[in-house]
């Protein structure tokens, strides 16, 4: 009975560690964002970094190319679902942070170079932003420029995106 017994455990102890080399899927999951809208998301990055100074946060208009043109870059308003602009409410403060939800997330990292590219970080008077990133993740683009005296980098506000998209970023890009 002793030797029956010794079998059976000696077999369960050798599934165990067959059981302990199967795959698992250690990979971090991203959060899912799919149902927040891009205004919400500025606001959940508000909540974590948030410039001393007074903010107006504003949908894009779609329909206006031009206007989308100006406030996030992208030459082709086709490319969007929704956009959001939120700048500081004096002019004389250079910051802006765009988020848009692009209709295709293949070409989120196309529509965040267009945006590295054709934002003015000189469209303020008498003031620049020198500090511009940009964070893709899943169909979402960021992109936040801000004068560097403000002693808040742009990297902080990426960063705040990152902990909503759980960890994970697809990519980020700096100008």
């Amino acid at each position: 009975m002793k030797k029956f017994i010794s079998v059976i455990l000696m077999a369960a102890l050798a599934l165990s560690l067959f059981a302990a080399c199967g795959k698992t899927d250690d990979a971090p999951k991203g959060a899912d964002l799919s149902g927040e809208t891009v205004e919400a998301l500025v606001n959940k990055i508000y909540e974590s970094k948030m410039p001393e100074f007074a903010l107006m946060t504003m949908p894009v208009d779609l329909a206006d190319a031009e206007m989308v043109a100006w406030q996030t870059g992208v030459s082709d308003p086709a490319l969007l679902k929704e956009a959001v602009i939120s700048e500081s409410m004096m002019g004389s403060q250079a910051y802006s942070l765009v988020m848009v939800r692009v209709n295709d997330a293949a070409k989120a990292e196309e529509v965040a170079q267009m945006m590295l590219d054709n934002i003015d970080p000189v469209k303020w008077i008498c003031v620049q932003a020198d500090d511009i990133d940009a964070a893709i993740y899943g169909d979402l683009v960021l992109f936040v420029m801000i004068d560097s005296q403000f002693g808040l980098p742009a990297a902080d506000f990426i960063g705040a995106f990152k902990t909503i998209a759980g960890g994970a970023l697809d990519k980020e890009l700096s100008k």
